[in-house]
């Protein structure tokens, strides 16, 4: 009888949510990356447009207008991807959390799963050393 582990079902089970786990924090690592991305591209765009701003010779008060807007424009989208980053990070603490908890799960399964095919195997030997003990005790009595 081959060996079957009885928590096999439980075990799959983790293994899938690890799996799971690991691909949301894929998902949430490049959403953390391109959200940084975009708040260095605001960043650089905001600053451009102030150095722009810095070169002209002649300002008029409508180009003053209109670069306070762009730079009003530019920090409050800067504020808002800084919150959606911060948001982000909280988010792909938790699923960091929760993964290194499944794999715990899995890991303390997988050691009992290493520990029950130990002894099934060490109990298969046993028995068919006794099975073998007592074919050689029967020839030996046969033959007597």
């Amino acid at each position: 009888m081959p060996f079957k582990f009885r928590l096999q079902r439980i075990y799959d089970v983790r293994r899938k949510e690890e799996e799971t786990l690991k691909n949301d924090l894929s998902k949430i690592n490049e959403k953390v990356e391109n959200t940084q991305r975009i708040i260095q591209q605001l960043s650089a765009e905001k600053k451009r447009i102030e150095s722009n701003f810095l070169h002209k010779k002649v300002l008029r008060k409508e180009d003053l207008l209109n670069m306070e807007m762009q730079m009003m424009f530019y920090e409050e989208e800067i504020k808002k991807k800084q919150s959606e980053l911060s948001e982000l990070m909280k988010e792909q603490e938790k699923t960091r959390s929760k993964l290194f908890e499944k794999m715990k799960e899995r890991k303390i399964l997988e050691k009992l799963k290493e520990r029950k095919m130990r002894e099934y195997f060490r109990e298969e030997n046993l028995k068919e050393r006794k099975t073998m003990d007592e074919i050689a005790e029967r020839k030996f009595w046969w033959e007597s």
